[in-house]
């Protein structure tokens, strides 16, 4: 017998896809609190500083954000756009999460949930960010960032945002 027909036997089996996962399990639809069209608020000042829109990725099995800024610190206009893709990862149960914005950054975060909020961290040497996503009891998301540049000996705070929901009626349905 030829080697040829079990390399190609071995070829094909190793680009099997993988088992799906049934993604509507609680730990994957764990963020749904987060789902919707949002006005991102600045929590301190009230001022109204982007939009947000979160949707459920393909199959359920993961959290898109596109995020656009147009106030900055100091009600100064800006022009920020970031994009997220976070997943919960059943293999080891941690949440990850890759975030890309137009200053060109690209960051790593890995966490879970504490109490009600999802905890992420990324680091890069000594820099690093760290954030929280909670339900608020009347409907609002609230997002609170760190930032810390000595490995995560101290943290800073970075930024307070509620999300607001910009058709109310709209987020019943998720």
């Amino acid at each position: 017998m030829s080697i040829l027909p079990l390399l190609l036997l071995a070829q094909t089996a190793a680009a099997a896809p993988p088992p799906r996962i049934d993604c509507n399990d609680a730990d994957h639809r764990a963020l749904d609190f987060w789902v919707g069209e949002w006005a991102v608020i600045d929590t301190a000042s009230g001022a109204d500083v982007a939009r947000s829109r979160i949707a459920r990725g393909p199959g359920g099995c993961s959290i898109t954000e596109d995020y656009r800024q147009t106030v900055g610190p100091g009600a100064k206009p800006i022009d920020y756009h970031g994009q997220s893709f976070t997943a919960f990862n059943s293999g080891d149960q941690r949440w990850r999460q890759l975030y890309v914005d137009t200053s060109g950054a690209a960051f790593a975060y890995d966490g879970g949930f504490e109490g009600p909020a999802l905890m992420l961290t990324a680091r890069a040497g000594a820099l690093g960010s760290r954030m929280s996503i909670a339900p608020q009891s009347d409907g609002t998301v609230r997002q609170l960032g760190w930032k810390t540049s000595d490995a995560g000996k101290s943290w800073q705070p970075n930024y307070d945002f509620t999300y607001r929901p910009l058709n109310p009626q709209a987020r019943a349905t998720h």
